[in-house]
């Protein structure tokens, strides 16, 4: 299976626009409060209740899906179709 990227998809408006069933423009503007909404329960504090004060939770360099868009637009894709996760694993590896 080919492997979908944000990047490689911004070129081929047509490819993008059937994957999520939105345009690159539509989708641009979701990015950052999408980003925001992740971020903030991680920064509100830990699950047992103590607020973070230490560290900072950033996203690993090994991470999959390294920017905000690319989560978005897995998520995106994933309630668009209802996939397995085994064809979400090969579609975003």
């Amino acid at each position: 299976m080919a492997r979908v990227r944000c990047t490689d998809l911004q070129a081929r408006p047509t490819a993008f626009l059937d994957m999520p069933s939105r345009t690159l423009d539509e989708l641009q503007p979701l990015v950052a409060p999408f980003e925001t909404a992740c971020q903030a329960p991680r920064a509100a504090g830990r699950r047992d209740g103590p607020p973070r004060t230490a560290c900072r939770l950033p996203v690993s360099q090994h991470c999959p899906l390294p920017t905000p868009a690319e989560r978005l637009l897995f998520i995106l894709v994933y309630r668009k179709t209802y996939s397995l996760q085994v064809v979400q694993g090969h579609l975003f590896p």
